[in-house]
């Protein structure tokens, strides 16, 4: 038997693919948090242009009104451009604290 021959890891073996690990952990973990950021503020842009929908084709919409879905506020507000051509634009903060904006346009 070969009595320099080591069974199983060595602690400095253990300690180096430990530490490893927590650099790549390092690496992806605010990538993944900023994926998951997108992908909610996505889901914002999703919820106001539905809103937006209803606002120009269904719901006849005059001045300033306010809609809260969950903790998002979202603010729509109709323009007279002239003749019988409506704007109607929705307003929200999306989770990086940006404001976004979309608008659109039809005939009432």
């Amino acid at each position: 038997m070969c009595k320099k021959c080591s069974r199983g890891f060595l602690l400095m073996e253990a300690l180096f693919a430990l530490a490893l690990l927590w650099t790549a952990a390092a690496v992806f973990l605010p990538m993944l948090m900023q994926m998951e950021l997108e992908r909610n503020n996505l889901a914002l842009e999703e919820q106001a242009q539905r809103l937006l929908a209803i606002a120009l084709y269904e719901e006849p919409l005059v001045g300033e009104t306010k809609a809260s879905i969950g903790r998002t506020v979202f603010r729509l507000r109709a323009y007279e451009e002239g003749g019988r051509m409506w704007k109607v634009c929705v307003r929200w903060n999306d989770y990086a604290g940006r404001e976004k904006e979309r608008c659109g346009y039809s005939k009432r």
